[in-house]
């Protein structure tokens, strides 16, 4: 079973995420990641692997913990539709984002590396069903 995603770092507001709709609520991962339970949390969600690719600003962070922890895997990072880093073999590796709100930049990633990952990780999908791309999210909305 999925934790829900902790009131305390859900924000009201009017904002306007990297998908580009407005939105009245925004998901914090960059201040839930500052929690070492959250982090922790996140980080026994996403298994060994030869390359994490992270979407800034959340997921690069995010998969910079991951790339810690296992000591021969690479990372790269997806920051302004630049894949900064080395590309990875095709299907070895796992793209993370922090919050999926339509998949858009989950798209553009993957034909930015040019192959299908071997897995989507991210923190809250808020998109109303998993669709195009499919993701496995660690905290329910």
């Amino acid at each position: 079973m999925k934790l829900k995603f902790p009131e305390e770092f859900i924000e009201q507001g009017e904002r306007v995420p990297h998908s580009g709709q407005i939105s009245d609520t925004f998901y914090n991962v960059n201040r839930l990641i500052t929690r070492n339970f959250f982090l922790r949390h996140i980080l026994r969600n996403i298994p060994a692997n030869e390359h994490y690719i992270g979407i800034s600003t959340g997921g690069a962070l995010i998969a910079m913990a991951a790339h810690t922890q296992y000591i021969h895997s690479r990372l790269s990072i997806i920051k302004e539709g630049q894949l900064l880093g080395e590309r990875p073999s095709e299907a070895q590796w796992y793209l993370i984002d922090d919050v999926v709100t339509t998949g858009k930049s989950l798209l553009e990633a993957i034909s930015l590396v040019g192959s299908n990952p071997k897995e989507i990780i991210v923190t809250v999908d808020r998109r109303p069903e998993n669709a195009n791309p499919e993701v496995r999210a660690i905290f329910q909305p």
